[in-house]
């Protein structure tokens, strides 16, 4: 019984110390003068969306007295801040125990670049729309053509976090279904660099090699499409040249359908 007593004694002890050394370590942290901050910025796509001197701008402001003390950042508010820039995912912030103020960004990954009318945007890897950077241009897919899907009418979307009950269809669905689906294929990744959506709202592909353009009509049946046309590239076009057609449809189901090149 007076080990069980000596025991817990000794545990709220340094439950005790703990607390005082770290409170202890808080006040001389907030007493020391701010360094440089230590930005870190993920860029393991091309992408530069954002830039250590722009994280830095709202961080410090032009009113800031420096150098600041530790003490004067809330690195809560600092967190909430750096996040509403638009090509942020996420942003942690947090001080070392020397000093350092910290900055860990992520930034958010474009998949496709929309074009309707005079609106132009990006749509994610998640699904949200993304207003395009006035320093950056990401190379990705492209749409444009018939589109009705201006970024102020749909800014809000992101059709996969909607509940099954509020979903409500719209053609940026199907531009965000092709897109995951070419964004997760190296090759067609590389091949298929824009879709026209024509007056029947179908998909029509332009490809980086060949001459020719796909007629592929709507994403039903995409993973199957994109396996005929495969089979039709590496039996058909490898056979007689790629720029023998000057249209491949794929719109018929279990076979290709091609008008030929003529000059």
């Amino acid at each position: 019984m007076i080990y069980k007593i000596l025991n817990i004694s000794a545990w709220v002890i340094v439950v005790i110390a703990t607390v005082f050394v770290l409170g202890f370590v808080n006040r001389q942290q907030d007493n020391l003068l701010m360094q440089k901050p230590i930005i870190n910025i993920d860029y393991e796509t091309e992408n530069r969306f954002i830039d250590e001197q722009e994280v830095l701008d709202q961080i410090i402001s032009k009113k800031d007295t420096l150098p600041l003390r530790m003490s004067a950042i809330n690195v809560t508010e600092l967190e909430k801040k750096i996040n509403n820039n638009s090509s942020i995912k996420s942003a942690e912030v947090y001080k070392t125990i020397n000093g350092n103020l910290i900055v860990d960004v992520k930034q958010r990954r474009p998949i496709v670049r929309i074009f309707s009318g005079t609106s132009t945007y990006y749509i994610d890897e998640f699904g949200s729309l993304m207003p395009v950077s006035e320093k950056y241009t990401s190379r990705l897919l492209v749409v444009n053509g018939f589109l009705n899907e201006p970024h102020e009418k749909r800014y809000k979307f992101n059709y996969a976090n909607l509940d099954d009950t509020l979903k409500s269809k719209t053609l940026l669905d199907d531009i965000y279904e092709f897109s995951k689906f070419i964004d997760a294929s190296p090759f067609w990744k590389a091949q298929i660099e824009q879709v026209y959506v024509n007056k029947d709202l179908e998909f029509e592909l332009i490809p980086k090699v060949g001459n020719h353009k796909i007629v592929f009509g709507g994403v039903e049946n995409l993973k199957g499409k994109f396996e005929k046309l495969m089979i039709f590239y590496k039996k058909g076009l490898n056979k007689v040249g790629w720029n023998e057609y000057s249209t491949i449809n794929l719109k018929y189901k279990n076979q290709v359908v091609c008008t030929k090149m003529y000059n």
